[in-house]
C-alpha cells in the first residue's frame, strides 16, 4: 500500500526527523532536527518513485544547549562548513509485508555521499484540514555509521569507551501534502521551506 501518485511536499510543522545515539554504548540519547524540507514524487509505478530532502544541520536539538553547540562544532556536524545535509531517494522496493517498503537513497553529510535505505510504512491519508489537499502520513527508520561520514569524535578521557556511539538510529514521522504549502510554513516557521527542485 502506497500513496496515490502525485507530488507531495514535506510539512515541516507536523513532521519529525529524530535520532538516537548511545552514551557509552549503553543509554540512548535522543534528539531531532527542527528544519526539514523536501519533495516526494510518487509515481504510477511505485518502484520508480523518488525524493529530495534537505535538513539544516544547525537545527539539531537534544534539549541541552551546551551539548547541541558541541554537536554543531567541527568535531561533529561542523555546521558552518556544512549547513545542510540531504537525502535523495532513488527508488522503492516492496517487502513481504504489503505495508512496509524500502526507500533506497543516498545521504550526503559533510560532503560524503553514502547509500542509506529507509525502511518504512505508509500509514494512510486524510483530507488536509487547511486547504483543498490530501495529507499523507509515513514513518521510517534507518541506521548510519557516523564514522563513515568522517564524524569520529572520540571519548573525552584516555582509555574510556566510546563516549558517543558509532551508530546512530534515525527515525522519521513525516507529514506530506500534495499542494504547495509555502504560505502555511512561512506563517508558522518564518521562512519558505519548499524545495521544488
Amino acid at each position: 500500500m502506497v500513496p496515490e501518485p502525485d507530488t507531495y511536499y514535506i510539512d515541516p510543522v507536523h513532521s519529525t526527523v529524530g535520532f538516537a545515539a548511545a552514551l557509552q554504548d549503553l543509554v540512548p540519547v535522543h534528539g531531532r532536527f527542527s528544519n526539514v524540507s523536501g519533495v516526494v514524487w510518487v509515481h504510477e509505478e511505485p518502484a520508480t518513485s523518488s525524493a529530495s530532502v534537505t535538513i539544516e544541520t544547525a537545527g539539531i536539538d537534544t534539549g541541552i544547549e551546551r551539548r547541541d553547540n558541541h554537536l554543531r562544532s567541527p568535531e561533529f556536524l561542523d555546521v558552518e562548513r556544512y549547513p545542510t545535509m540531504s537525502w535523495r531517494g532513488t527508488g522503492v522496493e516492496a517487502t513481504d509485508d504489503p505495508r512496509t517498503w524500502v526507500f533506497h537513497g543516498v545521504l550526503t553529510l559533510r560532503d560524503r555521499s553514502i547509500e542509506v535505505p529507509l525502511t518504512g510504512q505508509f500509514l494512510g491519508d486524510r483530507a488536509y484540514p487547511f486547504g483543498a489537499a490530501t495529507l499523507v502520513s509515513c514513518s521510517a527508520v534507518a541506521r548510519i555509521d557516523r564514522f563513515a561520514f568522517g564524524i569520529e569524535a572520540m571519548p573525552p578521557s584516555r582509555g574510556a569507551k566510546l563516549f558517543i556511539g558509532r551508530y546512530v538510529d534515525i527515525y522519521l514521522d513525516i507529514a506530506l501534502i500534495n499542494a504547495d504549502i509555502s504560505f502555511f510554513t512561512q506563517r508558522f516557521m518564518g521562512n519558505p521551506v519548499i524545495d521544488k527542485r
